[in-house]
């Protein structure tokens, strides 16, 4: 059939009305699906970038509070915070004060995701170098000597007393020592003896079976004594001007991660069950066992301390000079 005998004959601009509208309507689609896309992408990306931000808020916010108890003689000196486009990572910063000198104690730091992820990617911890059948191994951690402490109820084949290096010091230096004792002692008997020189308690928080565990492990004479490193303490630091609050602070703090401490509150519902016997005492200052302490200053002022009867052990920490 030609074009003449045709019953209905095309009509071409009709045709192209329509393919335009078609196209017209192809992109229409395309650019409403595109800016759909953009505005759900957007909406997940902002709403992952801020539970991202309370995350790392809550967590960072723990880590420090979690900080104050753990560790011995080591503080916090603030949080530095570094945003990319999916991620973010908080690094924070630890010290020691020896004798009114801060020394540098390596970072903490944390990455976090708007995947709701968190992770530790540096927390490098202390070591030493030496030989199994070496008599003494000491730890190190940037660069400095790292105290060692030891349970009043463990028995060890050697205790350490680093208290005789104190002669061989220069007094233009300033030192740590942790000190362990061979009891529990109330806080108001460790401040009659130590007060000015102190720095740090060593609260005791393990249970019957962690004493159990320990002194098995230390009657293995394959291995060195398994002695506390002052990253694995548990205590609060002296506060000169305001005694009372350190210890109220240190019970606050258990407290509350107790309640609602993220992967710490385990932790601390142990601590709080070793410290109250199970809940058979209360959780006052007056019921905290101080079982060592840390004290900083020149050699001669630590000097003193080398014939007191209720230390147990002594071990050497950071130094550094005064000046």
């Amino acid at each position: 059939m030609n074009k003449e005998n045709e019953f209905f004959p095309k009509d071409f601009e009709f045709e192209k009305l329509l393919k335009k509208a078609r196209k017209r309507s192809i992109v229409k689609m395309v650019l409403i699906s595109f800016v759909i896309s953009l505005i759900v992408l957007f909406g997940l990306y902002f709403i992952g970038n801020t539970m991202m931000k309370i995350k790392m808020e809550k967590e960072t916010d723990l880590d420090s509070t979690w900080n104050d108890i753990m560790g011995a003689n080591i503080e916090e000196r603030g949080t530095i915070f570094n945003y990319s486009l999916t991620s973010a990572t908080a690094k924070m910063t630890l010290v020691k004060v020896v004798g009114g000198v801060p020394i540098p104690w390596g970072e903490q730091e944390k990455v976090f995701t708007i995947l709701g992820a968190s992770r530790l990617i540096s927390n490098n911890g202390p070591f030493g170098l030496g030989y199994s059948d070496d008599e003494r191994i000491p730890l190190y951690y940037e660069g400095e000597r790292v105290v060692e402490f030891f349970h009043p109820q463990v028995n060890y084949k050697q205790i350490f007393d680093d208290r005789t290096l104190l002669n061989a010091i220069d007094d233009n230096t300033v030192v740590e020592m942790a000190f362990s004792f061979d009891d529990g002692y109330s806080i108001e008997e460790v401040n009659a003896v130590f007060k000015e020189q102190l720095a740090w308690y060593w609260v005791d928080t393990f249970s019957k079976d962690d004493i159990e565990n320990d002194n098995k492990f230390n009657k293995d004479k394959n291995f060195p004594d398994d002695t506390i490193d002052g990253f694995e303490v548990y205590g609060f630091p002296y506060n000169r001007s305001a005694e009372a609050y350190s210890a109220s602070n240190f019970i606050s703090i258990l407290e509350k991660v107790k309640e609602d401490g993220g992967h710490y509150q385990d932790d601390a519902e142990k601590i709080i069950n070793n410290i109250t016997n199970q809940g058979k005492m209360k959780l006052e200052p007056q019921n905290l066992k101080i079982i060592g302490v840390v004290v900083t200053g020149k050699p001669s002022d630590l000097i003193k301390f080398s014939d007191e009867s209720m230390i147990r052990g002594a071990t050497l920490g950071a130094t550094t000079d005064l000046y």
